[in-house]
């Protein structure tokens, strides 16, 4: 599922729990529908409601470059899915 550009950048997972480090994540130039936050190692993408259901913190996740990731967090429904961050197993 594709992120639309007429959303904002979704707030970096870190910065949302933590006021006084609130920012926006910015998009993955090489990877459409993927944001990065490099301050936390963080990304986000959007998948169909049903799969993020199935998906608990920790969990393991593919990155989009093939690697193994990690669930951190279900995030809120953004353009007909809900965000998912998460970052390298490694």
């Amino acid at each position: 599922m594709d992120s639309t550009t007429s959303l904002p950048n979704p707030l970096c997972e870190i910065g949302r729990t933590h006021p006084r480090d609130k920012h926006r994540m910015k998009p993955l130039d090489s990877h459409p529908g993927v944001w990065e936050c490099p301050r936390h190692e963080l990304f986000a993408t959007i998948v169909e409601p049903d799969r993020a259901e199935s998906l608990n913190r920790g969990e393991a996740f593919p990155m989009h470059d093939g690697s193994t990731g990690e669930v951190v967090r279900i995030g809120d429904e953004r353009g007909g899915g809900i965000v998912v961050y998460y970052r390298s197993a490694g």
